[in-house]
């Protein structure tokens, strides 16, 4: 058992709460520094950090290197031996006190359309092989539509299918991106596989907590898995179009919107990304404005039979 003394150390090491309107900072060896804007998860603060983390670039400091923002902070790797932790602190405290005082948050956001073979068999056999090799498994489609109280998988299909879904971040596996539904009426709420599954197959789109996520490359998994996209967003192959400058294809401030496909649509479309001819749906051009998106959740209708 720890003793008062150790848990009162223990206390002390903790990181202080955020105060109103500050940020926290966080290092992470000599190369990191972790920033945090917040602690909960509103669309809101994570605008801000993809702000933060665009803006900190775009002052081209010597000795910054990348940023990375996730959810409601921004790792920011540097080259320690060209600028200090007090300096890179000081800049962005600096940027962060000028976004403040904006009070519209409007930046690009790209519409990227991923068609999606729900209930498809791929998935449905990593389920099955879960159920042989580690415990007991329902049909995930079936188990979250009855958690969520749902008619069943072809509601999940139609809910999950009909909002756009917002890229908060891009972490854990190359390309992953973590997705927040930005119709809140159809939000899923699912917890995740305890044990984790030893294998989840590229392309599955999993549900676990409130968010939406896709697994770019074969891997485990603890997400709820309820169908597939035949589309990578994670490739080495440069004759598809996004993948020609880099291996990812979403970027934090995104937006997906998820269409459902036949078996038939499926295969048509692996072919075509086999053979390198496959063209993703992407409207570039695209601003997306909070305070137009608060307007528009403040008149949602919130009765079942509108959504």
């Amino acid at each position: 058992m720890n003793s008062p003394k150790a848990a009162k150390a223990g206390i002390a090491d903790m990181p202080p709460p955020i105060a109103e309107g500050g940020i926290r900072f966080l290092l992470g060896g000599d190369r990191f520094v972790l920033v945090e804007v917040g602690e909960g998860m509103e669309l809101s603060l994570n605008i801000k950090v993809i702000q933060l983390a665009k803006r900190i670039m775009d002052e081209k400091i010597e000795g910054v290197i990348e940023t990375l923002p996730m959810f409601v902070s921004v790792l920011i790797h540097y080259d320690s031996l060209a600028l200090s932790p007090t300096r890179l602190r000081s800049v962005v405290e600096a940027v962060w006190n000028e976004m403040a005082h904006e009070v519209d948050m409007t930046l690009s956001s790209r519409l990227i359309e991923l068609p999606v073979y729900y209930r498809d068999p791929l998935t449905r056999e990593c389920v099955e092989q879960y159920n042989r090799q580690i415990a007991p498994m329902e049909d995930n489609p079936t188990y979250v539509a009855r958690i969520n109280e749902l008619g069943g998988p072809e509601e999940l299909v139609r809910r999950h299918s009909s909002t756009q879904h917002w890229v908060a971040g891009i972490g854990f596996y190359a390309g992953t991106p973590e997705l927040l539904p930005l119709d809140p009426r159809v939000t899923l709420t699912v917890p995740k596989y305890n044990p984790p599954r030893l294998y989840t197959v590229a392309g599955a789109i999993g549900v676990g907590g409130g968010f939406t996520s896709i697994y770019p490359v074969d891997s485990p998994g603890g997400y709820y898995i309820i169908g597939r996209t035949p589309t990578p967003i994670y490739s080495l192959d440069t004759r598809l179009v996004p993948f020609r400058g880099k291996a990812t294809l979403l970027e934090p401030g995104d937006r997906i919107k998820f269409r459902p496909i036949s078996p038939e649509e499926n295969e048509f479309i692996e072919a075509q990304v086999k053979a390198g001819t496959y063209r993703y749906l992407i409207w570039d051009y695209e601003l997306f404005s909070f305070s137009r998106y608060s307007d528009w959740l403040a008149g949602l209708d919130h009765s079942a039979d509108q959504i």
